[in-house]
């Protein structure tokens, strides 16, 4: 290998990786207040799926409201779940059987499995507000 094809190849690689480090899946950070009819909902998750659908969803905890998420820049759809304890039932069907925590989803699909929300994410901290209504 020639010295010229040594220098070549150098500053290929030196642009391979600096070209890399520029990509639109940088992270950014996004944070917030989620509230459910005018109320921070008390416990949940927060997903944001990127639009283009190159990049993986990103999940968070809202916890009395409030939730910092990182993600990738550009629009995303956002889903926001929040389960609800509403009795109990039994994990087999013996008599022995114990007892396990029967769980719905407390917000409406609109926000979640059939979302409508969405958020354009830009480069650097934001923040995004989600005020939900319960119907």
């Amino acid at each position: 290998m020639t010295e010229l094809t040594r220098s070549l190849a150098l500053v290929l690689v030196v642009i391979a990786v600096g070209a890399s480090g520029c990509s639109d899946s940088a992270k950014n950070v996004v944070s917030g207040e989620v509230t459910l009819d005018g109320k921070p909902l008390e416990k949940g998750t927060i997903r944001f799926v990127p639009t283009d659908g190159k990049l993986q969803p990103t999940d968070a905890e809202i916890t009395q409201g409030k939730y910092t998420i990182s993600v990738p820049a550009g629009e995303s759809k956002v889903e926001i779940r929040a389960p609800k304890v509403v009795g109990k039932m039994k994990m087999y069907d013996t008599p022995d059987s114990p007892s396990v925590d029967k769980i719905e989803e407390l917000l409406p699909a609109k926000y979640n499995s059939n979302t409508e929300l969405k958020y354009p994410v830009t480069k650097g901290s934001q923040t995004k507000n989600f005020e939900l209504q319960s119907k």
